[in-house]
């Protein structure tokens, strides 16, 4: 082997080893290495005065080549103390104590661990170790506490099946600097005031404002918890509501007629027209139902032409967007109840309904208008991080440990989330049944 290879497989210098020899065996590489005798001395005594008494052969996983199995032959001395007796092994500077795995092979586990796509088996497989193995290893490294509360906190849940009790975990977030500060076991409502009630009032007294969607429960925890913050519902959900409530009008409408009539086929068909923004303007297409050329403005006005209602909604939705886009936090209140005013005057059964919704919210709404930092308050990095939440999830097929699940997560969302090289003292293991009793067959 040459000082590079020696370097690079093994992270030791030429100088540091005495002898080592090299072969392969079934498609796996063996390293037989003696590391040159250094100074020590007795843990006991501190005599210098050391023999050896025997050569103790370890086998140490060593993950020096990608989907390859490499182990180390580590020919470790054990010395005896002349003074008192003490036998004990010299220092290795591969694997800490009590292990048979490399520090590398941990490092490189941990770095692999980092990335969203990666999943236990994959790095396993990666690493030639078996997947329960690497689970071990970041059980026992990465233990990330929460983070300290911030001035602006968006909270949202995941759908994550970490439990057979709840079926939703639930987020928080840093709005400022897109930090994932913990992940809280469900979204129930004593889960989450037990939660926050073991943080500090005077922590809590730093949140001024909270951002959420339009669930109930979020909106009485964060009144009790925190009642020096604003709370602030995200706009897209506001939006999405108000598009289930125009769709819900189509849909109405669809019923009154039979599948063979145009207007079934336009509603059944071009709902999407509807439901976005605005359709944009494209070159007309021959359209085999309606015998004519026609592009997707035209197709919208004579969607909207079906009914008076629905085109009516259409234009209440349209005018809610227009008003969330450009509103400030001065005119958004007078605009708001001039729109609420519309809204009552359609008498439409369907915006009638979401008026109520809007009502309901409508101190919250109002606060979503506020800018912290140039920036208005929204869920929308949230959004964002659900979806990394869920594919750590995917990719895994579920997790049934939680606090694992949890450490994932912190852990690959943080950046500078780190592992504890020293390990952690409360490694995360799950709690199973108590083994029975047997009878050993002779």
């Amino acid at each position: 082997m040459t000082n590079d290879i020696i370097v690079d497989v093994l992270n030791v210098s030429q100088q540091e080893i005495q002898s080592i020899s090299s072969y392969h065996k079934e498609d796996a590489l063996f390293i037989d290495v003696i590391l040159k005798r250094k100074e020590t001395s007795c843990p006991v005594c501190g005599s210098s005065s050391l023999k050896i008494k025997e050569y103790k052969l370890r086998k140490i996983n060593h993950s020096a080549l990608q989907f390859r199995k490499c182990t180390i032959l580590y020919h470790a001395r054990r010395f005896v103390c002349t003074q008192c007796g003490k036998t004990f092994y010299e220092p290795c500077p591969f694997v800490g104590s009590g292990s048979n795995i490399s520090q590398l092979t941990i490092l490189n586990v941990l770095k692999e661990l980092k990335e969203t796509s990666a999943t236990f088996t994959s790095v396993a497989r990666h690493n030639a170790l078996s997947p329960t193995k690497v689970q071990e290893i970041f059980d026992s490294y990465v233990n990330i506490p929460r983070q300290t509360l911030t001035k602006v906190l968006c909270i949202d849940e995941v759908y994550t099946e970490t439990s057979t009790i709840s079926k939703y975990s639930c987020l928080i977030l840093d709005f400022l600097n897109h930090r994932l500060l913990d992940v809280i076991r469900d979204r129930k409502k004593y889960t989450l005031l037990h939660y926050f009630e073991k943080i500090s009032k005077e922590e809590r007294s730093n949140v001024q404002y909270v951002v959420m969607d339009m669930y109930d429960i979020y909106r009485s925890v964060i009144q009790l918890r925190f009642p020096k913050a604003k709370i602030a519902v995200d706009s897209f959900h506001v939006v999405k509501n108000y598009t289930e409530a125009l769709d819900n009008i189509r849909l109405r409408i669809l019923r009154k007629f039979k599948k063979k009539d145009v207007e079934y086929y336009l509603l059944k068909n071009f709902k999407w027209l509807l439901l976005v923004d605005a359709p944009r303007e494209n070159e007309a297409k021959y359209n085999r139902r309606l015998n004519r050329y026609i592009n997707y403005p035209q197709l919208l006005e004579l969607i909207l032409s079906i009914s008076g209602e629905l085109r009516e909604g259409y234009e209440l939705k349209s005018e809610y967007l227009y008003l969330n886009r450009y509103s400030t936090e001065d005119n958004v209140r007078e605009r708001l109840d001039q729109h609420l005013k519309k809204m009552k005057e359609s008498g439409i059964p369907e915006i009638m309904k979401f008026r109520e919704t809007l009502n309901h919210w409508y101190e919250e709404i109002i606060t979503s208008f506020i800018r912290v930092d140039g920036r208005r308050l929204s869920n929308g990095i949230m959004e964002s991080r659900n979806g990394i939440a869920k594919k750590i999830k995917n990719n895994a097929n579920g997790y049934y440990n939680f606090e694992r699940y949890r450490n994932r997560c912190l852990y690959v969302m943080n950046g500078d989330a780190k592992p504890n090289l020293s390990k952690s003292k409360n490694a995360v293991k799950m709690k199973g049944c108590k083994r029975g009793k047997y009878r050993k067959h002779k």
